[in-house]
């Protein structure tokens, strides 16, 4: 498992992995009641990796690739 903040996420080569970045837009936007905070979201890469069992208590799904495992997510409980 891969884990990558916003900002490495929007830096990478792989264009998949900025492809579910773009999809953070949703809740950056100030004001919205759907705000969360960038240093709370993550883009997690399992591409040929089974998920943690704890994954569901550390991370909440906000969006995912259509085709792969990469999903844009909130940080739980840090």
């Amino acid at each position: 498992m891969k884990i990558l903040t916003l900002q490495q996420a929007e830096r990478a080569s792989d264009l998949d992995v900025k492809l579910v970045t773009v999809r953070a837009s949703r809740y950056r936007v100030f004001g919205s009641p759907e705000r969360i905070p960038d240093g709370e979201m993550a883009v997690v890469d399992l591409r040929g990796d089974h998920a943690p069992d704890d994954f569901k208590e550390k991370y909440r799904v906000l969006d995912k690739h259509p085709m792969f495992a990469i999903m844009l997510v909130q940080k739980l409980g840090e």
